[in-house]
């Protein structure tokens, strides 16, 4: 990766500030043209460096109050085709298999999202009919200690 391309996603990875012309901002930041900063942008989704550019939404403010982490138990033989289901769902942020310690069942992990705690037992016990799962937990959060984005350059680096 080149020393432009670097600055330019260093700079991205905060997200944006509210102002009328961001890419501007960065590319005077950067040493650059806007027209530039926009083409290693494109070059870098091209390149598979990005997936997108988006707002990050407080699902709190927008009546979203409940959420819990679901692991489930799912054949492995059925892991894909019942990930990529619930992977589609609007209401999962998150949908990851993961290799797990022995002993413990649960091998298809999801993270929901409802407006109410009605509401996510209902979306829980309707993927466990939907897809005849086996069993399931539902983890949910006891205290928020940190939630951020991940942050790949560090300052100095820019």
């Amino acid at each position: 990766m080149d020393t432009k391309t670097r600055q330019v996603l260093s700079e991205l990875q905060d997200g944006f500030k509210l102002e009328t012309r961001p890419f501007k901002r960065i590319a005077n930041q950067v040493g650059c043209s806007e027209e530039e900063v926009l083409e290693i942008i494109k070059r870098s989704r091209e390149e598979g460096l990005i997936r997108r550019i988006g707002a990050a939404v407080r699902p709190g403010h927008l009546g979203h109050t409940a959420n819990a982490l679901v692991v489930w138990q799912v054949a492995e033989d059925r892991i894909d085709e019942v990930g990529a289901a619930l992977a589609e769902m609007r209401e999962i942020s998150h949908c990851y298999e993961r290799e797990c310690p022995p002993n413990w069942p649960y091998n298809l992990f999801t993270m929901i999202h409802a407006r109410s705690e009605e509401e996510l037992d209902q979306l829980i016990a309707d993927i466990f009919q939907r897809f005849s799962l086996g069993q399931y937990k539902v983890l949910r959060t006891v205290k928020e200690l940190k939630k951020t984005s991940m942050r790949y350059f560090e300052d100095a680096a820019k």
